[in-house]
């Protein structure tokens, strides 16, 4: 079974104090795909169960405080998270003392990941037995059913004639939102602030960030902008958009194989798959149709010849001094005023250039006609498209060819050889050839 599901049944809690406590005690079993997070050894009678008996309270509680969260703020990039996200994302071990699995919970544009890691619980008598692991959802799906755990709360501690606690309160304001202000906390949780508690600073920035970025450009830019250089990296944004559009990129050769490729792996494009699993998939796609097999783009004029576009061996792709201000982002994808592809990069060396561009074509393949951006991000269209310039310039399966059969290990000088010839930086050889098992590889720069 795939998604999320919170199975429960009441039971009488004798014994226990607090009145939204013992009116929620439950037998609760959570499973994640076909993973049983609350299976659990009890030592004290040896058995193993698939369900905890606590009270659904402090979890629904944590739910819905932190529900814009959960569903819009994204991890940034290139740090580990602060402990301010942890708290927002993670149950923890326990919640007001009663021991629930313990999940980090972080959505993407359409997927959300469950992270969970348990360690034995001296003090409850319990062990979960599901140690460590991860999954994928749908978004959509873990909002349905945790809106469906919470509300299945609040009703029963209105049956029991209980009001006024934080968990209704919570809900009742979730709920009761208008789609404006639906919007307005959607942007202030991606940022990381609560929409509920911020000063007259934080509410302009988060109303111009609704007002000047949309769609897939606002899902990517949010997730790398930097609180303290709002207004300069949202100008910056705008202006690559502007720019970009300047010129368009014909690319018939390219997207008249669209269709068929995207059909291709559409077994591979949903949400159970990994964003890089796509992007390998979409790109030996690509190859094979363009009779590329064999063949590499080590520089713009072969890159221009197998897509068969000239502008492209003349440089007729916008480059802009504007991303110097938004420095985790890395390129725009969008269309010029013909609805002819067009696409902007930074100004710097031909390996990284030419890999951003085919990060970009990963986008026009998958979503044409639509504004985005590359970034240094983590989202599942960043991941997507890396892996797919990665696999349309540098091949797993010509690696592999040119790696000697005998040969377990690259140095730092084999890696060099290899980057030159198929026209990609050595972290890209490196990612390649570690991800589709090649070969190990010692570590660049160690002497």
């Amino acid at each position: 079974m795939d998604g999320l599901e919170f199975k429960f049944e009441w039971e009488d809690a004798d014994g226990v104090k607090g009145c939204e406590l013992a009116s929620t005690w439950a037998s609760l079993l959570v499973r994640v795909n076909d993973t049983v997070l609350t299976r659990v050894l009890d030592h004290r009678d040896g058995r193993v169960r698939q369900q905890i008996h606590v009270p659904l309270y402090p979890l629904a509680e944590w739910l819905a405080t932190n529900w814009w969260f959960l569903m819009h703020e994204p991890q940034s990039p290139g740090s580990n998270p602060s402990v301010s996200f942890m708290h927002r994302h993670r149950t923890g071990p326990s919640l007001e003392g009663y021991c629930f699995p313990d999940v980090c919970l972080v959505s993407d544009d359409t997927v959300t990941r469950v992270d969970w890691t348990h360690d034995r619980l001296q003090w409850s008598g319990l062990e979960f037995l599901e140690r460590q692991g991860s999954a994928r959802i749908g978004k959509e799906e873990f909002r349905r059913a945790s809106a469906a755990f919470v509300a299945a709360v609040v009703q029963r501690l209105e049956s029991r004639h209980i009001s006024g606690t934080l968990v209704q309160d919570e809900w009742a304001a979730i709920q009761g939102a208008e789609q404006q202000e639906r919007e307005f906390c959607k942007v202030a949780a991606a940022i990381g602030w609560d929409p509920y508690s911020i000063d007259d600073s934080q509410q302009k920035r988060v109303l111009r960030i609704g007002q000047v970025l949309s769609g897939a450009v606002f899902e990517e830019a949010i997730r790398v902008l930097n609180a303290e250089n709002f207004d300069s990296e949202i100008d910056a944004i705008v202006r690559v958009l502007r720019e970009g559009k300047s010129t368009g990129l014909p690319l018939e050769r390219f997207t008249s194989i669209r269709d068929e490729v995207v059909q291709a792996i559409r077994s591979v494009s949903n949400h159970s798959h990994s964003p890089w699993t796509v992007g390998y998939s979409l790109a030996r796609q690509v190859r094979t149709r363009l009779e590329l097999e064999g063949s590499p783009l080590p520089s713009w004029p072969t890159l221009s010849k197998a897509l068969r576009e000239p502008q492209i061996a003349r440089g007729r792709i916008t480059r802009s001094v504007a991303f110097d201000r938004a420095p985790l982002v890395e390129g725009v994808v969008t269309t010029d005023r013909d609805g002819l592809p067009a696409v902007a990069i930074p100004y710097g060396r031909s390996d990284t250039s030419r890999f951003r561009f085919c990060r970009s074509l990963a986008d026009i393949l998958i979503s044409p006609q639509t504004d985005t951006l590359l970034t240094k991000g983590h989202s599942a269209r960043q991941k997507r498209g890396r892996a797919f310039a990665a696999e349309f310039l540098a091949p797993s399966s010509d690696l592999k060819a040119r790696v000697r059969k005998h040969a377990t290990l690259l140095h730092e000088e084999d890696i060099d050889e290899l980057a030159g010839e198929f026209g990609v930086s050595p972290w890209v050889v490196v990612h390649q050839v570690k991800n589709h098992g090649i070969a190990d590889v010692t570590e660049l720069g160690a002497h």
